[in-house]
């Protein structure tokens, strides 16, 4: 098993992955139509977890975008196919993303908006911001300010 950024003919396969949870009453040609548009989701880097060349879940990392400060960064739209959840492997590639970024990025602190249950990311080192859906992973020594970045 291992992470590396995802290619663009995989964008739409990544994009289904999330269409349960966001596709909003809209058609699936709808939906992925809208993510193939969107200025956020082209705004980041998409990253994959593969295992046997099959992606098993996928994530979004911004950096300089949503008012993050330098050397911060933000995930999102972590998502996994219905056929391989409750595995395991959106927490490994958020951890694994964590490590690439803490250890070889000069990341300060990742910042997620979460719209599921936050106990999901409080384990995986998260902390919630109190009063709101943002939580962020610090590194060593770092103090946050009480700023947010943007809804991403």
């Amino acid at each position: 098993m291992y992470v590396r950024e995802a290619q663009c003919h995989e964008l739409d396969a990544i994009y289904a992955m999330g269409f349960d949870v966001w596709g909003d009453g809209i058609s699936y040609e709808e939906y992925l139509v809208g993510c193939r548009e969107s200025q956020k989701y082209q705004a980041g880097t998409w990253y994959v977890l593969i295992d046997n060349e099959q992606i098993l879940s996928s994530l979004i990392v911004y950096q300089n975008k949503f008012a993050l400060k330098d050397d911060c960064f933000g995930i999102g739209s972590v998502a996994t196919p219905n056929r391989f959840r409750r595995r395991g492997y959106a927490s490994k590639l958020v951890n694994l993303v964590k490590t690439e970024l803490f250890a070889h990025r000069n990341c300060k602190a990742i910042f997620l908006y979460s719209d599921i249950d936050q106990q999901f990311y409080s384990k995986l080192g998260f902390i919630t911001v109190k009063g709101c859906d943002c939580m962020y992973a610090p590194s060593p020594g770092f103090e946050f300010d009480g700023s947010l970045p943007a809804y991403f």
